[in-house]
């Protein structure tokens, strides 16, 4: 019997089991599966609080994470269950019926589907920082290390760096070669053979304030552009082939979070003063400046927020962290929510298939956006499976 026919089994038989999945640490579940899916299991979870009710939730499992399934402990439970209080036990779920959460997936827009690709582990929440496209897939950042997601959602952590290092800002060039900057002011050069090297420590008082980096952006010479955003005086520093680097843009207002460098040959800035993408050349002129949103719907607290991706119409998509969305900016310089009902987006970026993938750090997961079929354009779906 197949993994998945015996998935199914449990659907059909209405079986309580625990399931152990996660990366990393474990976590548990104890319920029963509602569906199977190609890639994951709804599953209606029971847990006692310290309420003294019985909380029901429902949790997606990726198929991929699942690394054991315990039958007879989670029947023996429930025989104990049935055999103690069952009236009680069933007075307490009615009461805990207003508790029951679906999956929650944010708003697309008509035409676009939103499915769970990841889920990545809880006890990481809001620890997740960045996203950048690479060899094969999409990577992000979680403390030290990077891991690279691929189009299964699978999980494998690509590199880490050595001490205490916080990893804010990830790209790669088009040799594979990964650029990683530090909130701690040092920047990596990481080669695809894994080898890596210090490329630059910043000295972040050089654009006021302190030190705080936020992200990097590779340029047409293998320049790296990279942010600062202790608050809002900070600035973007220049760094050459040799690691040797200056201070493009500084002072107070210029704080940046994300950047973004087009292939026209502009870098773009998402600054937190004003709430803008800022266009500027590659010498730090300003060449144009739209405002996204409001100043206060980016997170201030730290500079993971202000991911920005560019789709191939050329529109720039810029996560908002306090505001749970993600906006889209067009070429004519109009700004759109795109996405809405997130809890701290950090990362977007875009694969090679064209979807549109959201590192969603409130809720420990990663997102593929993608247009619908035109045979299903029809319904507002929120939802691919």
């Amino acid at each position: 019997m197949s993994f998945r026919t015996r998935l199914q089994g449990f659907v059909e038989n209405r079986q309580k089991i625990q399931i152990w999945y996660g990366m990393g640490c474990h976590n548990t579940v104890t319920g029963r599966v509602l569906s199977v899916d190609h890639d994951h299991i709804d599953v209606e979870s029971y847990s006692h609080e310290s309420d003294g009710q019985i909380h029901i939730r429902r949790i997606l499992v990726p198929l991929h994470l699942i690394l054991h399934i315990d039958i007879t402990s989670a029947e023996m439970a429930e025989e104990e269950d049935n055999f103690s209080l069952p009236v009680e036990k069933e007075a307490k779920q009615t009461a805990a019926a207003p508790q029951m959460s679906v999956i929650d997936l944010p708003d697309a827009p008509r035409g676009y589907g939103v499915k769970v690709l990841s889920q990545l582990n809880a006890s990481y929440s809001n620890r997740f920082s960045r996203m950048a496209s690479g060899p094969g897939g999409v990577y992000f950042a979680c403390d030290g290390s990077v891991w690279f997601v691929d189009s299964s959602g699978q999980l494998t952590e690509y590199a880490r760096i050595r001490g205490n290092s916080t990893i804010s800002g990830l790209r790669f060039d088009r040799k594979g070669v990964l650029y990683v900057a530090t909130i701690q002011g040092t920047v990596y050069r990481i080669d695809p053979n894994k080898s890596g090297r210090i490329l630059a420590q910043l000295d972040g008082s050089l654009t006021g304030g302190g030190t705080f980096l936020s992200d990097l952006a590779i340029g047409t010479r293998d320049e790296i552009y990279v942010s600062n955003f202790p608050s809002n005086t900070g600035g973007i520093f220049k760094i050459d082939r040799t690691g040797e680097y200056e201070v493009l843009v500084g002072g107070p207002g210029h704080g940046t979070q994300g950047l973004l460098l087009d292939s026209d040959g502009f870098l773009w800035c998402l600054e937190h003063a004003t709430g803008s993408v800022v266009k500027r050349s590659l010498d730090g002129r300003e060449v144009a400046r739209i405002q996204v949103a409001e100043p206060e719907s980016f997170n201030f607290a730290d500079g993971y927020d202000g991911n920005l991706s560019m789709d191939s119409l050329g529109r720039i998509y810029v996560t908002a962290g306090r505001a749970g969305s993600v906006f889209r900016v067009n070429r004519e310089g109009r700004s759109e929510t795109f996405l809405v009902g997130l809890v701290n987006p950090t990362g977007v970026a875009f694969g090679a298939d064209g979807a549109l993938f959201v590192l969603e750090a409130g809720r420990s997961r990663v997102l593929r956006v993608a247009a619908l079929e035109k045979g299903d354009r029809a319904t507002s779906a929120t939802a691919l499976s």
